[in-house]
């Protein structure tokens, strides 16, 4: 993943095509500090050259590793040119509106892999489903903070309405080989990433039987805006974007023991995590 303190849309084009992407994502990250001419860019903007603005969250209030941000927009542009001639055009009108600003490209992952795990959740539910209720207890707090959100995090998270549905923003940095501490199933070396897949397999059953799921992903690609010091100025290797129905949702599924067993996967295959949490704008 590339990093761009400025727009060079040229460079930008080389790296995409490297990447061999047909489409392009554009993931904002946003401090925003003129309501209303950020609203007046938002209503603007919207299915400019032929691009599809996907999702706005708004984001819980509270810092990961120092970095607040308002909210989180994901544009699609079903090419290149498009995607990169938005971004020249309103790129810094959208930065006077905001004292943050920072966009991630990424090469998103076909939309037929979010619409066959959704048929997965819904099969799953029909059979395996379960349905959360109440106020989960509190107990899960996270050892490694660099993976998993910071109790912080977690402390406003469960403040928040328990009904209204959750996103939850993961973008993932992963060990060249992962690091399992005097534990390992089957005693071989695997990548960071093999050992994210066994967490995903065993947490993501938890998921799809309460109706959530990833509804977005890709590679990231590069990274523009920001200053120097931004805890985004990462070279990535994924994006995962995920649904729960209820904020409830996944705080009954980190208390589960089958969403223990899947954590030193997890703790083993990745580096590092950029993680937030909101509901829809």
């Amino acid at each position: 993943m590339h990093i761009f303190t400025t727009l060079d849309k040229e460079s930008c084009r080389k790296v995409i095509e490297e990447e061999g992407a047909s489409r392009l994502s554009l993931v904002y990250h946003l401090k925003v500090k003129d309501i209303d001419g950020y609203k007046k860019w938002l209503r603007e903007t919207e299915h400019n050259f032929s691009g599809k603005r996907l999702y706005r969250v708004k984001v819980d209030p509270v810092a990961r590793e120092g970095m607040l941000v308002d909210e989180i927009l994901i544009d699609e542009f079903s090419s290149l040119q498009e995607g990169l001639e938005f971004l020249s055009t309103f790129g810094d009108v959208l930065e006077r509106f905001c004292s943050e600003h920072v966009i991630l490209a990424i090469k998103p992952e076909p939309s037929i892999v979010f619409h066959m795990v959704k048929w997965m959740s819904w099969l799953i539910r029909l059979f395996k489903g379960t349905a959360d209720k109440g106020t989960p207890s509190a107990n899960w707090s996270a050892e490694n903070i660099a993976v998993w959100p910071d109790d912080k995090q977690m402390e406003v998270a469960r403040t928040q309405n328990l009904d209204e549905a959750l996103f939850v923003y993961n973008l993932n940095k992963y060990k060249p080989v992962a690091e399992y501490r005097g534990f390992n199933e089957d005693g071989k070396s695997v990548s960071g990433k093999e050992a994210y897949d066994r967490y995903s397999k065993i947490a993501g059953f938890e998921l799809l039987r309460r109706g959530a799921y990833p509804i977005y992903g890709g590679k990231p690609i590069f990274l523009f805006g920001g200053h120097k010091d931004c805890m985004l100025a990462e070279h990535w290797d994924h994006f995962i974007f995920v649904r729960y129905p209820q904020r409830r949702n996944l705080l009954a599924t980190i208390e589960s023991e089958e969403f223990h067993k899947g954590e030193v996967h997890r703790d083993a295959g990745l580096e590092r995590v950029a993680i937030f949490m909101g509901k829809e704008a």
